[in-house]
């Protein structure tokens, strides 16, 4: 899994969005990913749906940001943990793509290998992404 956290020259995060359409990763803000564990459940339930058909959004990158986010409305998932400033944001991708690619589409200034917790902090008896990954699981559940 790659995880970068990057700055951009682009004046807008929408424009940067637009911009991404075509990469296979999700863009995000800094604090928007808690753990590894939990950026890797989130790729695995949304390739798990996309097998299954119970996908609701069109893009792999999409649907990680609907479990990642616990919702199923991509405009409230975005609006969660969605990119929001172009100056500093996550780049995540389930398979490497090449850096000189992603610094000419994006306009990248900075990337760098973003290091993230593997468990997160204990909360109580539990890690950080053992409830952020029940929390994904148990977005889909219909009542």
């Amino acid at each position: 899994m790659m995880v970068l956290r990057c700055s951009s020259g682009l004046k807008s995060a929408s424009e940067l969005v637009s911009r991404a359409k075509d990469f296979p990763a999700l863009l995000l803000r800094p604090d928007a990913a808690g753990t590894q564990k939990e950026l890797e459940a989130a790729l695995a339930l949304a390739q798990k749906a996309f097998g299954e058909g119970k996908n609701i959004s069109s893009r792999l990158p999409n649907e990680a940001m609907l479990f990642l986010a616990s919702e199923t409305n991509f405009s409230s998932a975005a609006r969660k943990v969605g990119v929001r400033d172009p100056g500093d944001f996550l780049i995540v991708a389930k398979s490497k793509i090449p850096l000189p690619q992603l610094r000419k589409r994006l306009a990248l200034k900075k990337a760098r290998r973003a290091r993230l917790s593997k468990l997160g902090r204990k909360i109580g008896k539990y890690y950080q992404a053992e409830l952020g990954i029940e929390r994904m699981a148990l977005s889909r559940l219909r009542n």
